[in-house]
C-alpha cells in the first residue's frame, strides 16, 4: 500500500467537494434557464395600403371630327402612335367642289363690285343735281319778293329741288343695296375659304395619336366615331376600379406605388381624382392616378398597384410572437431572465408581421415563438434571433391590405 501525504489528500478532497457543489448547483439552473429565442420590439413605419388593379389610359382624350360633312377623305397624313403638334395636319378632304364654288363666287364678287361702283356714281350725279336745284331755288326765293320771279317759276324750282332730293335718296338706297349684295357675296367667299381650310383636318391639341378610324375614300359625317383620337400632351395615367369599402377611404393627393411592365421598381403616383359616385351595378368607383414618370407608357396596359391611405409608427413584431385566443392577443415578455405574459392591442397584419398598437414599449425583449411550453415566471436564457437584421428591414416597411381591396 502506498501512503498518500495528508496535504495532498486534503487538497483532493477540497477540489472534489467544489466539483460536487458545482454539479449540484448547475443541474437545477440548467433546468430553470431554458434557452429561448427572443426579438427586440422596435418602432417601425406602418403604411396602410389599398391594392388596386386597372389599366393605363390617356389623362384626357381629344376627339377629332370633321367639320365639313359629306366630303371624301383624300389623304391621311398621320398614323396611330405618332406624336403630333397643335395645328398639325392629320388628313385632307376632297376640295374640288369647294374650289369650283370659289371660282363662281369670284365672278359674282366682280359683278357686285361693279354694281357698287355704278350706284356710287349715281349718288354723285344725284348729289350734283340736288346742289344745282337748291341754288336755283334759293335764288328764286330771294328774287320772288321783288317781283323778278313769278310764283309759277318759284313753284317749278321747288318741285325740281324736291325731285333732286328724292333721286339722291333713291340713289343712296340703291348703293346700300349694292353694298349689301357685295357683303353677302364676300361672306359666301369667306365660308367657302373656311370650308377649304377645314378640309385639312388639324390637331386641336398636341399629343399622341391613339386611334385612327379615318379611311381614304370614306365620306365624312357629323355622327359616328371620331376620325382621330389624341391623348392630350401624351399624358398617361393609371385608371382603376375600387370597391365601395375602399373607395370611401380615398382622397385626392394620396400617394401610390404602381408596378409597370418594363420597370424594375414601382413608379410613384398621386391620386388625381376619384368618381363622384359609385356604379350602382358593380358597387365600385373609378380612381385616376397621375404617374410621376410616363415615358414609354402605352394606354391599355394592365397594371397593379397600391394606394397609401395612411402612415404611422408603432411597434412591429413577427406574427409568431403574438398569440391570439378568445378575441384577445398577448406576447411573452422577457424581463432579465424571467418570462411574463403581456396583453397587447393588435393592429395591421401582413407578410408575417403584426402591428402592436399598445401593451409593450420599444426595446423590450419578446419571445419569438409564443407557444404553450412557457409559463409566467419561468426563468429563461434569452437568445437573440439570428435573422433579426432581416426582420428589422421588414418591420421598417410593414403594409396592410384593406379588406375587399380591388375590383378588376
Amino acid at each position: 500500500m502506498v501512503a498518500v501525504p495528508k496535504s495532498l489528500l486534503s487538497k483532493a478532497l477540497s477540489v472534489g467537494a467544489v466539483f460536487l457543489q458545482l454539479a449540484v448547483v448547475s443541474t437545477p439552473q440548467a433546468k430553470e434557464q431554458m434557452p429561448v429565442t427572443v426579438v427586440v420590439a422596435r418602432n417601425g413605419e406602418v403604411t396602410e395600403r389599398i391594392p388596386v388593379v386597372g389599366s393605363l389610359a390617356a389623362k384626357e382624350e381629344v376627339q377629332v371630327h370633321s367639320l365639313v360633312q359629306g366630303q371624301v377623305i383624300e389623304k391621311i397624313l398621320v398614323e396611330s402612335g405618332d406624336y403630333v403638334k397643335k395645328g398639325q395636319a392629320l388628313a385632307v378632304l376632297d376640295t374640288t367642289d369647294a374650289h369650283m364654288q370659289l371660282e363662281k363666287n369670284l365672278v359674282r364678287m366682280r359683278r357686285a363690285k361693279a354694281a357698287v361702283s355704278v350706284e356710287a356714281r349715281k349718288v354723285d350725279v344725284a348729289r350734283v343735281s340736288e346742289l344745282e336745284t337748291r341754288k336755283t331755288l334759293e335764288r328764286s326765293r330771294a328774287l320772288h319778293p321783288k317781283g323778278a320771279v313769278s310764283q309759277q317759276l318759284l313753284d317749278e324750282h321747288e318741285n325740281a329741288h324736291a325731285r333732286a332730293l328724292a333721286e339722291m335718296s333713291l340713289a343712296r338706297q340703291s348703293l346700300v343695296l349694292a353694298e349689301a349684295d357685295a357683303e353677302i357675296i364676300a361672306r359666301e367667299r369667306r365660308e367657302i375659304e373656311l370650308t377649304i381650310g377645314r378640309s385639312t383636318l388639324r390637331a386641336p391639341e398636341a399629343g399622341l395619336v391613339l386611334r385612327r378610324s379615318a379611311r381614304i375614300g370614306a365620306m365624312t359625317s357629323g355622327s359616328g366615331t371620331p376620325l382621330f383620337v389624341i391623348a392630350k400632351d401624351a399624358a398617361i395615367e393609371f385608371v382603376a376600379k375600387v370597391t365601395e369599402t375602399s373607395f370611401v377611404r380615398l382622397s385626392k393627393g394620396m400617394r401610390a406605388d404602381i408596378a409597370l411592365p418594363g420597370h424594375e421598381r414601382p413608379v410613384g403616383g398621386t391620386v388625381r381624382l376619384h368618381a363622384a359616385e359609385l356604379d350602382a351595378t358593380t358597387r365600385s368607383g373609378e380612381v385616376r392616378i397621375e404617374l410621376d414618370a410616363v415615358d414609354g407608357l402605352k394606354p391599355g396596359i394592365f397594371v397593379r398597384g397600391n394606394i397609401n391611405t395612411s402612415a404611422r409608427r408603432n411597434i412591429i413584431l413577427p406574427g409568431s410572437a403574438v398569440r391570439t385566443a378568445g378575441g384577445s392577443s398577448s406576447v411573452l415578455v422577457v424581463e432579465g431572465d424571467v418570462v411574463g405574459t403581456r396583453q397587447v392591442s393588435v393592429g395591421a397584419r401582413q407578410d408575417g408581421q403584426v402591428e402592436i398598437i399598445g401593451g409593450i414599449n420599444d426595446g423590450e425583449m419578446i419571445v419569438l415563438k409564443s407557444g404553450g411550453f412557457l409559463k409566467p415566471a419561468d426563468r429563461v436564457l434569452p437568445v437573440m434571433a439570428a435573422d433579426r437584421s432581416s426582420q428589422d428591414d421588414l418591420a421598417a416597411s410593414l403594409a396592410t391590405t384593406a379588406e375587399a381591396g380591388a375590383v378588376q
